[in-house]
Formats: structure tokens, sequence, C-alpha cells
């Protein structure tokens, strides 16, 4: 029983079917090179030296506007908060020996000042809340 993959063999293979045109390859690169449409060449576009130095001047302006905004923030604060040297050295020197380790001048002793943290708490319902926070939940 023949097959078709019997008729394969009989094929002659020193007969190839497929052909390539002589020198084909070596004028291939030439054809393809001469079938390019021709690259059109522009003169680089001169760039004028402001375009050039403008960003550094942007730059250069913004910083000097920083510095200037700065200066009047920095002395406005100064102005509006001094004060006279007169009175800072009269509130310490009413500061009563022992109580040099206060971060303020107030006089208050420590009585006092649990006193008054007691009621804030008691005052503000800081209290009930801390109560309700810890012994109901």
């Amino acid at each position: 029983m023949k097959t078709k993959f019997n008729k394969l063999k009989e094929i002659d293979k020193s007969n190839n079917p497929f052909k390539v045109p002589e020198n084909y390859f070596t004028q291939f690169n030439e054809d393809i090179i001469n079938r390019l449409p021709e690259k059109e060449f522009y003169a680089p576009k001169q760039v004028p030296l402001w375009d050039k130095v403008k960003p550094w001047i942007y730059l250069a302006a913004m910083f000097v506007g920083m510095y200037f905004t700065i200066n009047f923030i920095l002395k406005r604060s100064e102005n509006s908060v001094t004060i006279p040297q007169t009175i800072v050295s009269e509130q310490l020197s009413t500061v009563k020996p022992g109580n040099e380790n206060y971060w303020s001048t107030v006089n208050m002793s420590e009585e006092e000042f649990y006193q008054f943290l007691e009621e804030q708490l008691v005052d503000e319902v800081y209290f009930d809340y801390m109560y309700n926070q810890y012994y109901l939940n």
C-alpha cells in the first residue's frame, strides 16, 4: 500500500525547485539602500542665551524672595513678642530661693499645683471619663 509519504522519497533531491537569482545577496544591501528615501538634514536650531540662562535666573529670584520673606516674618515676630528687659529682670528677681529649677517664674507650691490639676480633672469631666474607661470596660 502506497501512501503520500512514500511519494516524498521519490522526489529528486539534487534538483531543488527553489532558486535564488545569481549575485542576489551580494547586491542586496545596495538595492535596499537605493530604495530608501533620502534623509532630510536640518540645520541645528540656535538657542538664544536668554533661554539658556532663564531657569537659573528664576531659581535665584526664588531664593532671594524666600530670603526676604523669612527675614520679614522673623523680624515681625521679634517685634511683636519682645518684652522689655526691665520686666524680665523684675520677674526673675522676685523668684524665691529654691524655685530656680521651675520652667516658669510662677510662684506655686507643689501642693497648689496638684490641687490645680485635680480641679481641672473634675471641672472638665476627665475624671469621670478615665473612671469609666478603666472600671466599666
